[in-house]
């Protein structure tokens, strides 16, 4: 049986407006790279609870003021607290193991043993003064040593102790020179 068209198929159909291939992938990969730029800033933890990270120590310590507060870290700096007073209030930490060191009367670098809490061993005490003051120390963390002034100055990074430990002693020489200078 033969097939019978008539003249109206063979017209020529109205283009339905469409995507073209490109045009589809085009937008997924701008969908997708939004998705990831959105995904990456967004950290899944419960609401109200603030993470510490070693770089922005100074920074915990701006928004603790007024209060003399405390930092500290427990179960390999994987759990921290903030106390303030008798309050204690648990903190997220991307904070690694680490490493504490305070400068002796000679100018060397000692470790700090921080004692206990609840049976467990402390890995960090820092603490923040009303007066703006923090703990000052050099902190070891995978490899890297970081610096942190008491007073002013942001948190600097060394890759060796000795570095830090120099940088301490510039900051403690720089500090008394100026009391000559009045």
């Amino acid at each position: 049986m033969q097939q019978i068209t008539s003249p109206l198929s063979l017209r020529a159909r109205p283009r339905v407006p469409a995507f073209s291939l490109i045009e589809l992938i085009i937008v997924i990969l701008i969908a997708s790279l939004f998705a990831a730029m959105v995904f990456t800033t967004v950290s899944f933890r419960k609401p109200g609870e603030k993470q510490v990270v070693l770089r922005q120590l100074k920074e915990v310590a701006r928004r603790a003021l007024p209060d003399n507060t405390q930092l500290v870290c427990v179960d390999k700096c994987r759990t921290c607290y903030l106390m303030r007073g008798n309050r204690q209030t648990a903190v997220g930490s991307k904070i690694p193991p680490l490493k504490a060191y305070t400068l002796d009367d000679g100018g060397n670098a000692q470790e700090i043993d921080f004692g206990r809490m609840d049976d467990k061993p402390v890995c960090l005490r820092f603490y923040f003064h009303a007066n703006g003051s923090t703990s000052q120390m050099i902190l070891e963390a995978d490899d890297t040593y970081y610096f942190i002034p008491s007073f002013f100055g942001e948190i600097e990074t060394f890759d060796s102790l000795d570095g830090a430990v120099a940088r301490w002693q510039g900051r403690r020489d720089q500090l008394d020179s100026l009391g000559t200078y009045y």
